[in-house]
């Protein structure tokens, strides 16, 4: 989290991103949607710091203005502060189960002993979300797990830009996967990681995280919070985040304005630019830019979407009931 931030900004973690209209889903995996959107705009900590030398004190233009008299402000702050979202827990089973890499943290077991340790690894989780590995004899992390299970797993989300995109964190301790669980460990793995065919050399263990003690997910500016080890096991995986990158990346490239017209139709906010950044069942979590101003934005479905199907037919109706809006104001 950025330190040495007005108080207002913690309204920022009812922000999320957005969404726009559909015809069709391109089959490809486009490039993050997030690289153009923080190349091209200055972040809401960049401003606020520049702000520092002011007593931090907030524009009444700003989206996170506190007492905001601008009328779309309001709108846009009192939407956000109730608009739907995954829980804590969901969105960090989510998070976990969609990834591929991580990075490892255990205890040095070589000199410096007992200090803590990173690596960059591949996994895959399992239907409880526990993480499966398969390490070398030959990564000083193999015999940091080996001397001592306890460790932690960071996650980054899909795209992953700053500080204002999520990323979990996951407790526990980790052990050998069993002889007669190996099958089944190695065949949801590979499934994750089909180029990974080193794992299957003689040097290679299974491991997997047993216990997760707990989790911590930052969700973005002012959106965090600690999941104890039964929450994180008991979350339900989202059905559609999988679906993120081909949805915005192909409603980016050909319908920008129509989300645009969706946060002014659903939130209340003119925006001048608009980015997809994720979506779930519940909605969609858009970088938008108003005035110079940089943020993020929730905008919900009008009801859950369970499948792929069922995005596309949301995205639709909203699309044109925002479509409509625009018409009849003119």
């Amino acid at each position: 989290m950025i330190r040495g931030l007005a108080p207002q900004a913690r309204l920022i973690g009812t922000q999320a991103r957005c969404f726009t209209k559909l015809a069709s889903f391109p089959n490809h995996q486009p490039t993050s949607p997030s690289r153009y959107f923080y190349s091209t705009t200055r972040t809401m900590a960049q401003k606020q710091e520049d702000n520092k030398g002011a007593g931090h004190s907030v524009p009444q233009t700003s989206v996170v203005a506190e007492g905001a008299q601008d009328p779309e402000i309001v709108a846009y702050q009192t939407h956000q502060a109730s608009a739907p979202r995954l829980s804590l827990a969901e969105e960090a089973r989510t998070l976990v189960n969609n990834g591929k890499f991580g990075v490892i943290s255990t205890i040095s077991s070589k000199d410096p002993t007992g200090f803590p340790s990173g690596s960059v690894v591949e996994y895959s989780a399992d239907s409880t979300g526990r993480p499966i590995f398969s390490f070398s004899s030959l990564s000083p992390h193999t015999g940091d797990v080996l001397t001592d299970g306890r460790c932690s797993l960071t996650v980054m989300a899909d795209g992953f830009r700053g500080l204002s995109d999520a990323r979990v964190n996951i407790t526990g301790t980790i052990s050998k996967v069993p002889n007669m669980e190996i099958s089944a460990a190695k065949e949801l793995y590979l499934s994750h990681h089909p180029q990974s065919f080193w794992v299957e050399f003689g040097d290679f263990t299974w491991f997997r995280m047993d216990q997760v003690l707990c989790a911590r997910l930052v969700g973005g500016f002012a959106r965090a919070g600690k999941i104890s080890g039964e929450e994180y096991a008991e979350a339900v995986v989202d059905p559609v985040a999988a679906f993120s990158a081909p949805v915005c990346g192909h409603m980016n490239a050909d319908h920008a304005e129509s989300t645009q017209a969706m946060i002014k139709h659903y939130i209340g906010i003119t925006v001048d630019k608009a980015m997809m950044l994720s979506l779930d069942r519940l909605g969609v979590n858009v970088a938008c830019e108003r005035q110079g101003e940089s943020f993020k934005c929730r905008l919900p479905f009008p009801r859950p979407a369970e499948d792929r199907k069922m995005i596309k037919e949301l995205i639709v109706e909203m699309t044109r009931a925002a479509a409509g809006a625009v018409e009849k104001a003119q």
